[in-house]
């Protein structure tokens, strides 16, 4: 048998992922990564206030604007902004790549910090249904401010009837953009996010302009302790404020998930130069109108402190802004659900759906029909079951403060082991954990007022990649002990002893044999040849390998070649008949990148000396059917639900042809059962 010789790598250039900080990347950041937080004070401020009106009869303005400054600062200034995107792969962010960060090097901890990182980006998936529906109607119910402030023709009963399907029509050419990508919505959606950020610094200013001698007791705000000491002084009027004041922070895991649409220096200079001023401005207006006010206004049914500060002439305009800048705030977790998504295709956590890469620069920008429908029918849900915010508030917070937890996990074993902290990593995140700990324990009464359902869709999210992760590993634990899964040099050598012996006959043409073992012999290739006994003129057995520790692969290091020199023809073999070389070509991704063929397809004509020509290869696929298996070994079978449930993911996921866009008059697939 010869060694394999290499041939030569080559891919196209894998694109940039440093972003430079101009003004169009400052806009279009501020469009697509900072709309969640942004609308956050149509509505946390005044639930904050509402609850801690509920617990005491008073509202303790000075310590809710405390917690909300101080929050914003710590979780979002100091934990994302300054911390845990600096836990980045080639710029590229988000729960799975904290996983991949996380675990390299730590084969004992590696299945529950993968635990972990499944748990964080499930959850994600219940946020991208809550946040567009409490976004919209929050908007949405401020034209029941202005119907009263300007006297308009409507009834309470009509409007709370009418405005949970006027959220729905918003909803639907939000989701029906996506399909555009990440940069033109970001052009579209980044003016106006602008408008809204200055609209809120305007409200705000205007606001304290207007009730300046309450302005001294509100810069004590400023106080950590105004707002923390709280928690000694009156822990049950904290317990009951902390979970409405987490409303004004929610948005920040988003940002870390859309690192990589935009880069971490543009979403850095947006957020302390725009987004936390005009934020912090608005909240003290808020604040300064409520003070302004008898301590019952709280009960008001119209009471919102946004829309009540504002003039009467601005209750239009302000509902129509607040209404775009709510469908905007949908972004950042639909951008981080597509991303999200795709890493865990890649990573063999969730079967293969159609992904649509809408850049030729950007490598994370992509659009998934199935997560954007999907996420569409659960916003349609939550909104038309809660009707309004308030209730919708009840079913916010759980899931993301859980998210935010577990991010801070896997970030202090980042630390611990990339960055050689030790234990020394939890203690400088204690912290964080304990604050987020306050918020999860603000959060839990409410799992019975909604918060059942993010925690729902979350839980599912996980059993899907669960069981579909735990399936896949023993399907290839299946492929290793088949009988065709022995040496490939050994196969080839056995097969190149029939062709000189005349049992196999050569054809003319490039047959390409894709498999995922690179030591497999790939199924399709050993069916052909006992079915049709013939081999083609050129061979290529592809692999597309995802590394699950790198987001991103150098083009230098993109495509691998070996190749194997045929043995000389026996004496009295078919001398005047030359075996095919046989050329096996291993492709290699990040998992924030799109595993393509085309690349290394290119690479191996290329080697072969042969012109480039898709239309003249034939592409030799296997399709697996799952059967029951009868075996007693626990670790080769799945108890019998999960089996049934990874039976149904496996025929409905999208096929190789599909998912590589290959063509579909070039490819032959062959048929296999497998037992689980």
């Amino acid at each position: 048998m010869n060694a394999p010789e290499k041939g030569g790598p080559t891919a196209a250039p894998a694109p940039s992922l440093a972003k430079p900080v101009t003004l169009a990347a400052a806009v279009a950041t501020l469009g697509v990564v900072f709309g969640d937080i942004g609308t956050s004070p149509l509505y946390a401020l005044r639930e904050s206030f509402k609850a801690g009106f509920a617990h005491g009869g008073s509202v303790p303005v000075v310590s809710i604007l405390s917690l909300i400054i101080w929050s914003l600062i710590l979780v979002v200034s100091v934990k994302y902004i300054i911390l845990v995107m600096e836990a980045n792969d080639e710029g590229e962010g988000g729960v799975m790549t904290l996983v991949s960060l996380s675990s390299q090097g730590q084969e004992q901890a590696r299945r529950w910090i993968v635990l972990i990182g499944l748990a964080g980006a499930a959850l994600l998936y219940g946020d991208g249904i809550i946040t567009p529906a409490i976004s919209v109607l929050s908007a949405m119910e401020g034209i029941k401010e202005a119907n009263d402030r300007l006297h308009g023709p409507f009834s309470a009963h009509t409007l709370s009837v009418v405005i949970p399907w006027l959220a729905v029509g918003v909803l639907i050419p939000l989701f029906a953009i996506q399909k555009k990508g990440t940069s033109r919505v970001g052009a579209y959606f980044g003016p106006i996010t602008l408008a809204w950020f200055v609209s809120l610094a305007l409200l705000g200013g205007f606001s304290l302009y207007r009730n300046a001698d309450h302005i001294p007791a509100l810069l004590h705000a400023f106080n950590p302790l105004e707002g923390f000491g709280l928690f000694v002084t009156e822990p049950g009027l904290a317990f009951a404020i902390i979970g409405a004041v987490f409303l004004a922070v929610t948005g920040a895991e988003a940002l870390y998930a859309d690192m990589g649409h935009f880069g971490g220096r543009p979403i850095r200079v947006t957020w302390h130069l725009i987004v936390l001023p005009a934020l912090v401005l608005n909240y003290l207006g808020q604040g300064a109108w409520v003070m302004a006010q008898a301590p019952d206004a709280v009960k008001d049914p119209l009471f919102n402190p946004l829309f009540n500060m504002a003039p009467d002439w601005a209750q239009i305009p302000l509902v129509a802004l607040a209404t775009l800048a709510a469908i905007i705030a949908s972004q950042a977790l639909i951008s981080g659900a597509f991303s999200m998504t795709t890493q865990a295709i890649q990573l063999n956590y969730l079967p293969r759906m159609r992904i649509d890469h809408t850049s030729g620069e950007e490598s994370g920008q992509v659009y998934l029909p199935v997560v954007n429908w999907a996420l569409f029918a659960g916003c349609t849900f939550a909104v038309l079951q809660f009707q309004t915010s308030e209730h919708l508030a009840g079913a916010y917070g759980i899931s993301v403060s859980l998210t935010m937890f577990f991010t801070t996990i896997l970030f202090s074993e980042y630390l611990r082991t990339r960055k050689q902290l030790g234990w020394m990593a939890y203690a400088l995140m204690a912290p964080f954990l304990i604050l987020e700990l306050l918020f999860i324990g603000g959060n839990l009464p409410k799992m019975w007022h909604g918060g059942w359902l993010p925690i729902g869709v979350g839980f599912l999210a996980f059993s899907v990649m669960y069981i579909w992760n735990r399936g896949r590993q023993i399907m290839r634990k299946k492929f290793a002990l088949d009988e065709q899964s022995q040496v490939f040099d050994i196969f080839i050598d056995s097969v190149e002893d029939r062709f000189h012996a005349g049992k196999v006959r050569r054809v003319p043409g490039v047959a390409v044999y894709m498999v995922g073992n690179v030591e497999a012999v790939p199924m399709a290739f050993a069916h052909n040849l006992k079915h049709n006994k013939v081999v083609h003129e050129h061979i290529l057995v592809m692999t597309l390998k995802v590394d699950e520790y790198r987001a991103t692969v150098p083009a230098a290091e993109r495509v691998e070649l070996t190749y194997r020199v045929p043995n000389p023809a026996p004496a009295g073999g078919r001398a005047q008949e030359a075996f095919p070389r046989v050329l096996r070509a291993i492709g290699h991704f990040g998992f924030r990148e799109l595993a393509q063929v085309e690349p290394v397809l290119k690479a191996a004509f290329d080697d072969l000396g042969i012109a480039y020509d898709p239309m003249q290869v034939t592409f030799f696929l296997s399709r697996e059917t799952i059967v029951r298996s009868e075996s007693e070994s626990s670790d080769l079978r799945l108890p019998k639900v999960e089996e049934k449930i990874f039976e149904v993911l496996n025929r409905n996921a999208l096929s190789a042809t599909a998912y590589f866009r290959l063509p579909p008059g070039r490819v032959v697939e062959l048929g296999m059962q497998v037992e689980l």
